[in-house]
């Protein structure tokens, strides 16, 4: 009787383990588990472990077959992983990121041109400063080939702008100034093709980190309103005339490079937020400086190129369709 006990708690355990589902992996390895769920990215299982069970999961990717059993007298069904390319449920992303940019590029030189002119150094600091950094906007959309890889283009505006007042000395001999008023904006655009990779960080597939990458086409546009007799009173206004203020455009254009890291959260199924961080390379080589009578093309030396090289932070949406 002993004999038959022990026999029947020995079987116990066999019992168990052929009732359980299996994962066979890419090392021939045997997981003894439970399957919960089965995406195209990875398997989600529990096993016991000190009489609690714990979920788990493994990558697709990794995973040679698996078995589900059936709950019947009839042997357990195998599975063998489909190879191809992961299907993702949603294959179009479209995404808008408002937020800040910095141009990284040095102003050293424009603030010696402006303290050569009489400017304090002070001014010629904050009004490059304020020029240089601004808000930006962006947007793209990308094709899923899979979970992790997309094709799509992208576009991006930079743009700041400065309004300051200074006093510059304009007789060494006797104490005469003048109050020069300026005016002057940015913008930066950019297009061009984009691919993205994508990485899902959580079992449940809501937090995901992707990466952009870019080659496009730059334009930039240099808008300056210049009045050196501001707070003067002016005769021509007598007689209804223009005082002197004067306009200059400068443009350019180039090709440029565009990267992009971001993080983001699935709030819902078809919209994702989070935080996103670029990167713009670009430089031009010559300008085209212009006012209402006249235009010029200007060659720049290589010293003297101008960059537009620039670091964006911004939060975003995206759209999962």
């Amino acid at each position: 009787m002993k004999k038959l006990i022990v026999g029947l708690l020995m079987l116990i355990p066999l019992q168990f383990v052929s009732g359980q589902d299996k994962i066979i992996t890419s090392q021939q390895d045997t997981i003894f588990c439970r399957i919960v769920s089965i995406s195209s990215s990875h398997i989600q299982y529990e096993q016991k472990v000190e009489n609690q069970y714990v979920g788990k999961f493994i990558p697709t990717e990794q995973v040679l077959a698996y078995f589900r059993n059936t709950q019947s007298s009839e042997p357990d069904h195998k599975y063998s992983i489909d190879r191809q390319r992961p299907k993702p449920a949603h294959r179009w992303l479209i995404g808008v990121y408002p937020g800040r940019a910095s141009l990284l590029a040095s102003t050293t030189n424009d603030e010696k041109e402006m303290i050569d002119l009489g400017i304090p150094k002070k001014q010629a600091v904050d009004y490059n400063k304020k020029l240089n950094r601004g808000w930006s906007i962006s947007g793209d959309i990308h094709y899923l080939f899979s979970d992790y890889f997309g094709l799509g283009a992208k576009y991006s505006l930079f743009t700041s702008s400065v309004k300051q007042d200074f006093t510059i000395a304009i007789n060494s001999m006797f104490p005469e100034y003048a109050c020069v008023g300026v005016k002057e904006k940015f913008y930066i655009h950019y297009a061009g093709p984009s691919v993205i990779f994508r990485q899902l960080l959580d079992e449940k597939t809501r937090i995901y980190l992707t990466e952009t990458l870019s080659v496009g086409y730059v334009h930039f546009r240099d808008e300056t309103r210049m009045d050196p007799n501001q707070y003067t009173f002016h005769i021509s206004n007598i007689y209804g005339l223009p005082s002197a203020v004067y306009n200059f455009l400068t443009e350019g254009k180039t090709w440029g490079a565009n990267a992009g890291l971001s993080i983001g959260y699935f709030p819902v199924s078809r919209l994702s937020v989070g935080v996103n961080a670029g990167f713009m390379y670009a430089r031009l080589t010559k300008l085209e400086l212009s006012t209402k009578q006249t235009s010029q093309t200007l060659e720049l030396d290589k010293r003297d190129y101008e960059n537009l090289t620039r670091f964006d932070y911004s939060f975003y949406i995206r759209f999962h369709l």
